[in-house]
């Protein structure tokens, strides 16, 4: 079980980046904070059944958020589902000859970057994945531009470096 203190701690180191990104997929600020507190009840809500390791907290986040912005998504009907068949805008054969190929790329690209420091993964998510500027960025997080900047250079740096090492590029 998570004590107050902790989950108070826990709240304040995270808030703000999961905020970006569940953001990022609803467009709406009353949305995207309803959905950051539903995040942190569930954790609540699991931290008293099952013993939560520091380590699985912030992963534990970002999938409940992801599943719930998902689930709004369905419920406001903004994610349909199309069967293949009916997309003329897809080639099948094409689709599946890529498709194994760029969910692995995808795969490794997410293991890298979760390898990163926590500050260089959340620029490289709020800079890549959300498109926020870097000012904006270093604003929120509370460092300079150029932090940004040098910290953003150096995880591309060494994705290119680790994806070429992958037989990747």
């Amino acid at each position: 079980m998570l004590t107050e203190t902790r989950l108070r701690e826990v709240y304040a180191l995270y808030k703000k980046e999961l905020f970006v990104y569940i953001y990022r997929f609803a467009h709406s600020y009353e949305v995207s904070e309803d959905i950051l507190h539903d995040c942190f009840e569930n954790l609540i809500k699991y931290s008293l059944k099952y013993d939560l390791a520091d380590v699985n907290i912030r992963s534990f986040l970002y999938r409940t958020a992801h599943n719930l912005v998902i689930n709004h998504l369905k419920r406001d009907r903004r994610i349909t589902q199309v069967p293949l068949e009916e997309d003329s805008s897809v080639s099948g054969k094409d689709h599946v000859e890529w498709a194994p190929e760029l969910d692995e790329l995808n795969r490794e690209i997410y293991r890298h970057i979760q390898s990163a420091d926590e500050v260089a993964r959340s620029i490289f998510i709020m800079s890549k994945e959300s498109g926020m500027s870097l000012a904006l960025i270093a604003s929120s997080l509370g460092i300079s531009e150029r932090t940004v900047r040098r910290k953003l250079a150096g995880i591309i740096e060494a994705l290119g470096d680790h994806l070429e090492k992958r037989g990747f590029l």
